[in-house]
Formats: C-alpha cells, sequence, structure tokens
C-alpha cells in the first residue's frame, strides 16, 4: 500500500513537473545579422524573376538582368508580363546597402527591400510600392564584377 502512494505521489509530481516546464515559453537567443555588406557587396550582372499581382489584382510576372555597379547605381532590362502584354522595360535607378545586408533601391517609379544571401550571389526582393511582388536574382556569372 505505501509503495503504490509513493508511486502515484512520483507521477502526480512528474506530470506536474511536465506541465510546468512545458508551459515555460523559451525565448530563442537573438543572433545577430553578420555585418560587413555595402554597396559593393551588389556588383555586376543579376538574372532576376519575380512573380505576384499588380495594384489592380492582376497576376504579374517578370525576368530580367540587374546590372549593379557596386557604387549604388542599378540598370536593367525586364521583361514583364501581366495578362495580354508583355512588354520589355529598361529602368535605371539607385540602391544602398545596409551593413546586415538588407537593401533598399528605388527604380521604374517602385521601391523595393532585399537581402542578399549567398555570400553576395543572389539576393531575394519585394516591391514595397506596387501591388504585392516579390522575386529572387541569381549572380549570373560568379566572380563578374562589371
Amino acid at each position: 500500500m505505501k509503495r503504490k502512494i509513493i508511486s502515484t505521489i512520483l507521477v502526480v509530481l512528474l506530470i506536474s513537473l511536465t506541465i510546468i516546464l512545458g508551459s515555460v515559453r523559451k525565448v530563442p537567443a537573438k543572433v545577430p545579422a553578420k555585418v560587413g555588406c555595402s554597396d559593393s557587396s551588389l556588383q555586376g550582372s543579376y538574372g532576376l524573376h519575380a512573380t505576384g499581382t499588380t495594384p489592380t489584382g492582376q497576376p504579374f510576372a517578370a525576368v530580367g538582368v540587374f546590372s549593379f555597379d557596386g557604387a549604388g547605381n542599378l540598370t536593367a532590362t525586364l521583361f514583364v508580363r501581366v495578362p495580354g502584354s508583355t512588354s520589355e522595360v529598361h529602368p535605371s535607378g539607385t540602391y544602398t546597402v545596409s551593413p546586415d545586408c538588407t537593401v533598399s533601391d528605388a527604380w521604374g517609379g517602385s521601391q523595393h527591400e532585399s537581402v542578399i544571401v549567398d555570400h553576395g550571389r543572389g539576393y531575394v526582393i519585394l516591391n514595397t510600392t506596387d501591388g504585392v511582388i516579390s522575386g529572387e536574382a541569381h549572380k549570373q556569372f560568379p566572380g563578374d564584377t562589371e
């Protein structure tokens, strides 16, 4: 009988401890972003693919080449498709790379936020002005700093 009571108490304590520990929210340690990026982190040509919807809700897709000069200037050739229309555009603009490898740019009347990935061999981009459009780009020729 005494053994059964002790076993029951141990089981209740174990369950209680499990519930208490399970309810304690574990907060992950904050890991700072790697620093060290600058405008020169984007240099050369990158092939881009982006999709999403326009401000009017139409599907949107684009492919193209962006060329970055490493000093905050960019040019591009884009092929843009919306239902019933395909066009080629040649925007130019500016970009700024923060030490944490995030990028802000403006071109073609739109603003964008990006993140440099894969040691500068690519970036992911989000249009913050028009519709819901995002994409990613990859270095066309690794080692190229045109």
